[in-house]
């Protein structure tokens, strides 16, 4: 359809409507007079049958339901590059592999995490006699286990009749509140009687142990064996690889585990004050470097002992 604009000028006048022609190509139309109505437009349609259609298509608004969180949407576009950013601002300040000593070593298991040491009388009875033992048949033997330290003396004792248990837990304390000590060899001594009267005996593997945790009223204390320390001499200033610091970083990592935090009194028994002291020097700068604290937190002591107690003890002051 061929649509053509043609513009047509009427003025209103007073009185009868008067008719203007068009006006010619190319020329203006008059203006309206001075009160007079504006200009018309008339649009007009040509082509048989021609209509303009005066009907409005509805009104079509595009609505987006999930315009309000869509951008709570979109994927972190840094997550799916090769490298991501934080990734990449972690890597610089960390390396790859921690090569740190101050990280806790859990291979090590110089201190166990049982409440006390086990003897096993009724497994020593079996291996005596060579073989099982009924229920019935062990309850008429008696049985005696006597702790001697290393020059003979009896350091503690249990004893019972009936059925030998299975396992005894002790928990290294005698009856005169003394605690064994580390270092030092203890036997373990068994002692059966027969139904008919007679005792057998038998000895069990000494115990020896290059450290001991035991709680006192001072503190919890931490002995440790001089002579894996310092050599079997125990006469050393400096600490014996490898067995000495070993054993120190065992310590140390104790305290990160349980106890971080508390006052450390370093107390070193030594054949000399001069050589506990130096000694004491030695353990205290390990544990500055490795548990990160003050000097004020670790405090040192020597005393002069026997060499049979010469010892470190590592006292957290925690009472």
């Amino acid at each position: 359809m061929k649509i053509a604009l043609a513009l047509v000028s009427s003025i209103l006048l007073a009185g009868p409507a008067a008719a203007q022609k068009p006006p010619l190509p190319g020329t203006a139309a008059p203006a309206a007079p001075s009160g007079g109505m504006p200009a018309e437009v008339v649009i007009k349609a040509e082509g048989a049958g021609s209509k303009l259609n005066d009907l409005k298509p509805p009104l079509k608004i595009e609505i987006d339901t999930f315009e309000t969180i869509r951008p709570s949407l979109k994927p972190d576009e840094n997550l799916l590059l090769a490298v991501s950013p934080l990734t990449v601002s972690w890597r610089r300040t960390h390396p790859e592999i921690l090569m740190n000593e101050r990280v806790i070593e859990p291979w090590r298991t110089t201190f166990s995490q049982r409440s006390g040491i086990g003897f096993k009388i009724k497994e020593q009875l079996e291996a005596l006699l060579g073989g099982k033992l009924e229920s019935k048949e062990a309850r008429r033997w008696g049985w005696s286990l006597t702790i001697a330290d290393e020059e003979g003396r009896v350091f503690h004792n249990y004893s019972g009749s009936g059925d030998p248990p299975e396992e005894l837990l002790w928990t290294g304390q005698n009856e005169q509140g003394e605690w064994v000590r580390a270092g030092r060899s203890y036997s373990a001594v068994y002692t059966f009687t027969s139904p008919d009267g007679s005792p057998r005996t038998t000895v069990g593997k000494p115990l020896l142990f290059k450290g001991i945790v035991h709680q006192e009223d001072t503190g919890l204390h931490l002995s440790l064996d001089s002579s894996a320390l310092f050599g079997t001499s125990k006469n050393a200033t400096e600490l014996q690889a490898p067995s000495g610091p070993d054993l120190l970083r065992s310590a140390a990592d104790l305290v990160k585990r349980k106890f971080s935090g508390i006052p450390i009194s370093v107390r070193v028994f030594a054949n000399t004050k001069e050589l506990g002291d130096a000694q004491a020097k030695s353990v205290q700068d390990v544990l500055l470097r490795e548990l990160m604290v003050a000097a004020r937190h670790v405090s040192v002591d020597a005393t002069r002992a026997p060499f049979s107690d010469q010892r470190v003890e590592i006292v957290l002051l925690n009472r």
